[in-house]
């Protein structure tokens, strides 16, 4: 998509179907979608009152996508609104790549919406790289079938403003949701990474790690509520927020939470605020690396290992590659 608008050219996948989100705008197919989760969703009610485009895709059930498969949207400036709404059916395997980047004075809404059907498996990758004049307002929404697995991953590593909104409910018993966040702040800009997630049927497990690297004047946001409803007992719910901070001017909030209404689970979370550990830098320091390497090799191990997590090569490696750009212009 560039400026809001999808390519006409539609790429043809076996097992999936792509349609420009346009054409079921026209025809009202998509209109029970765009409902705000709340009467508190800013994001979602601004997006429905301006978006024009984006896509729809379907994943077939037992389809198995051997690539990934990216959607990209691309601003240059002014405003930008778009959707991107998918269902994976009963027992696809896919990996997901979105990318939000520009180059411009913008501001940028864009929703993301994920339906699993039973024993679906997913990997989503959101890369958010919008330029320091961007105001990038942002939500993930996914409803989890029963035994489906989703694994969502979020790099922040740019944007004036920045507000990332992640809404999951694991709607089937066997449900397990994964996400791991990276949030790069510099300069003097501000992202906030709020995420609701809401266990409403038993036997459902997930676990959130977000690492956050703040630098110069930068103020960053995480929160986090895990809602355990009362007929979700066997939950198994883990939160950790763990941030560094490499500048006396920069802050980090962070505000874990957990309502649990059932009696028999097990649940957790942390949050951590440090900076680098100077015997550590001392110790790279005396073995002949320089001062400016020594804190980059520290503060990339920090972040790296939430990476490494993911399982495709080629992928991590391509956001390491992304570290390495940001950890040059900001270390």
């Amino acid at each position: 998509m560039l400026n809001g608008v999808s390519s006409a050219k539609v790429p043809v996948i076996d097992g999936v179907i792509v349609q420009r989100l346009s054409e079921k705008l026209t025809d009202g197919s998509i209109a029970p979608g765009l409902d705000p989760y709340g009467t508190d969703d800013a994001i979602g009610a601004l997006n429905t009152a301006f978006v024009a485009d984006g896509y729809f895709v379907e994943i077939a059930g037992g389809a198995e996508l051997d690539k990934p498969l990216e959607l990209q949207n691309l601003q240059a400036g002014g405003q930008t609104h778009v959707r991107l709404a998918m269902r994976v059916g009963a027992g696809a395997k896919a990996v997901i790549v979105e990318r939000q980047t520009g180059d411009g004075a913008a501001l940028v809404s864009s929703v993301s919406q994920i339906l699993l059907d039973e024993g679906a498996d997913v990997t989503w990758l959101i890369v958010q790289e919008q330029p320091d004049t961007a105001t990038h307002l942002a939500q993930f929404k996914a409803h989890l079938g029963k035994n489906s697995k989703l694994t969502l991953f979020v790099m922040n590593a740019g944007g004036k403003l920045v507000r990332q909104e992640i809404v999951v409910k694991t709607t089937g018993e066997g449900a397990d949701f994964t996400l791991r966040g990276i949030n790069l702040l510099a300069g003097d800009t501000h992202t906030d990474v709020t995420m609701v997630l809401d266990h409403a049927v038993p036997h459902t497990a997930s676990t959130e790690v977000i690492r956050n690297v703040v630098t110069g004047r930068a103020r960053g946001v995480f929160q986090g509520r895990i809602n355990v409803h009362q007929y979700a007992q066997k939950t198994n719910a883990k939160m950790a927020c763990n941030t560094l901070l490499l500048s006396d001017d920069g802050e980090f909030s962070t505000k874990p939470e957990l309502e649990i209404f059932a009696d028999d689970v097990i649940c957790g979370h942390g949050a951590t605020v440090t900076e680098i550990d100077h015997s550590h830098l001392f110790y790279l320091m005396a073995r002949g690396i320089d001062e400016k390497s020594a804190r980059g090799l520290l503060v990339k191990a920090f972040v790296a290992e939430v990476i490494e997590e993911l399982d495709d090569e080629a992928i991590v490696e391509a956001l390491e590659t992304r570290l390495d750009g940001w950890f040059a212009t900001h270390g």
